[in-house]
């Protein structure tokens, strides 16, 4: 997976967006993004804040100073919005390579359930977005993130949404040297025989895109947000498509029921990944 643009993060002066901007910061410095991009801290004065414009300026430029200090390969700026802050950042990443923001804002820092931005930034964002939710400190080193090494997640079924996303969980794990476990749904109605030979047609068509990948299939039963998060809780990166087997084109930007309940459950980092056109999608066999 690799992304052409800068990077934009939402920042509020909590540590968990700290976090997010020092995760992203690792992915500019590992080479995931163009070279040349720009990581952009971004914070948003919402209409009636009593913390200003100039709160949030110093607040940023403290955790430049902390960036900085972990790395000076990567160029950071800064920038200063007004307005809504889910619509303000996913404004702010229109021509992107990639939005991350942290689970919780400065006045949820508990753990649990995502905050109202977190939830409500990735359906309107065009671009993948990332939720940052990962154990450890992302300041300790750009080297890799502390839980590198755990593996990547993907959720798959027939959709093009979840083809693309499955397109870039493989690339990640590549570049990442990382297992790749594709997860499938079972249902107790459904048809166990088609659903295996889906997998394994999915499995090698994976392995032709990209030679030398490590990859498993996980079959599990049940609630497919659940299964999800259960599965992404120890991996390095959950990789989701916005929409799933219910996708059409009105409805292209927004979430569909599984990802937005992922997105509350999920105790690790979700990629989020909107559909795109890709030829590699024309040599993906689905079962008749």
């Amino acid at each position: 997976m690799h992304f052409t643009g800068d990077v934009v993060v939402g920042v509020d002066g909590s540590e968990s967006s700290a976090q997010a901007a020092a995760w992203a910061l690792t992915e500019l410095v590992r080479g995931r993004v163009d070279a040349g991009a720009a990581l952009v801290l971004t914070a948003v004065v919402r209409d009636g804040a009593q913390d200003g414009e100039a709160v949030k300026r110093e607040k940023l430029a403290a955790l430049r100073e902390r960036l900085e200090a972990l790395s000076d390969d990567v160029e950071i700026r800064e920038q200063v919005l007004h307005g809504d802050p889910a619509e303000q950042l996913a404004a702010a990443g229109e021509d992107a390579a990639l939005l991350v923001i942290g689970p919780h804002g400065s006045k949820n820092p508990a753990a649990g359930r995502i905050g109202t931005t977190s939830r409500g930034l990735p359906g309107h964002a065009l671009c993948p977005a990332a939720i940052q939710r990962g154990e450890g400190d992302e300041f300790a080193s750009t080297d890799s993130h502390p839980t590198s090494g755990r593996g990547v997640v993907v959720g798959l079924d027939t959709s093009d949404y979840a083809g693309v996303a499955a397109l870039d969980a493989a690339s990640y794990a590549m570049d990442s040297g990382e297992e790749l476990t594709v997860i499938v749904g079972v249902d107790a109605l459904g048809d166990a025989e088609a659903i295996r030979a889906q997998t394994e047609f999915d499995l090698t068509w994976l392995r032709s895109e990209f030679p030398g990948l490590t990859v498993r299939a996980d079959y599990r039963p049940g609630d497919p947000a659940q299964i999800l998060a259960e599965a992404g809780a120890g991996a390095d990166l959950l990789v989701i498509g916005k929409r799933g087997l219910g996708r059409f084109a009105g409805m292209s930007v927004q979430l569909g029921r599984t990802s937005a309940q992922v997105l509350d459950e999920a105790q690790g980092t979700v990629l989020l990944v909107p559909f795109r056109d890709d030829e590699r999608l024309g040599r993906r066999r689905l079962v008749d």
